[in-house]
């Protein structure tokens, strides 16, 4: 009877369910107790069928906490597909899974935000605006998985949402803000959006670089430029009288933006005297 209830599940059949359970109802509860590593949920949940899982909901409440091999609940995978209604459904049955975490330490959070899909990360933000502070494998928050995903979308939501300064500008293992990881990235819309919203440009990671510097490692002379020129000058980093320092690992240190504008003016004034 346990296959034809994953066959049942498999084809989101809420018929067959209802007659299986009417046969014995006990069913749920030796699928709770067993050693399959997915419950027919976690089936019907990846499948997108909403009808059967809010009769299995209905039914077992219980089953929306289950883990499988990976630890992950039915409310990671909805939340991986992008099931909107599924999650809600998952989430007005019990909000706390929404803490729950898989081997690598995410919660139904950080995918929605890995994954980009905006509409179910509000609805799980919402529900449990705590769970979005959990910090998951290497010291990263969900904002880290956001850029490091290029997610700018789901980025700007959670800021607006937390809209908390110490936690835009926390740091992984390695010292990185959201900030050197755009940069990293070169993701230019990225870099603009943080710097406006008060992300620290001056933080420097455990090797010493600001994002600024990690930037100009890893563009051209050029395109560093047009990104820094791009960005407000609001920081310390951005006075106009200091300018911006990019140092490289080649042992060269780039000069200051105005130093580096006087220099070409007085460039081209040489050029035009000797015409």
């Amino acid at each position: 009877m346990d296959s034809e209830l994953y066959e049942a599940a498999v084809e989101g059949n809420v018929r067959s369910l209802v007659e299986l359970l009417g046969k014995d109802k006990l069913l749920l509860d030796r699928i709770m107790t067993g050693n399959r590593n997915e419950t027919p949920l976690h089936v019907a949940t990846m499948l997108g069928h909403l009808d059967f899982v809010e009769e299995i909901l209905v039914r077992k409440t219980e089953l929306a906490r289950e883990q499988d091999s990976q630890s992950l609940t039915p409310l990671h995978l909805a939340a991986a597909k992008g099931y909107l209604h599924i999650v809600e459904s998952l989430v007005r049955v019990n909000p706390e899974i929404c803490f729950v975490r898989d081997k690598y330490k995410r919660n139904p959070l950080h995918v929605a935000a890995m994954k980009g899909h905006v509409d179910v990360l509000e609805c799980l933000v919402r529900a449990t605006l705590d769970a979005a502070h959990s910090v998951v494998e290497n010291g990263q928050t969900i904002l880290h998985l956001c850029v490091k995903h290029n997610r700018l979308e789901a980025l700007k939501l959670l800021i607006d949402i937390l809209g908390d300064d110490q936690f835009i500008n926390s740091r992984d293992e390695d010292g990185n803000t959201i900030l050197h990881l755009a940069a990293v990235d070169g993701q230019t819309e990225t870099i603009i959006f943080l710097t406006n919203k008060g992300v620290d440009p001056n933080i420097t990671n455990s090797k010493g670089f600001t994002a600024l510097g990690l930037l100009a490692q890893g563009q051209s002379m050029e395109r560093a430029l047009e990104i820094v020129n791009s960005v407000p000058q609001t920081s310390e980093n951005h006075n106009p009288s200091k300018g911006t320092v990019f140092p490289n690992n080649t042992g060269t240190t780039f000069l200051p933006l105005t130093k580096k504008r006087d220099q070409e003016g007085r460039k081209k004034k040489v050029a035009t005297r000797y015409a």
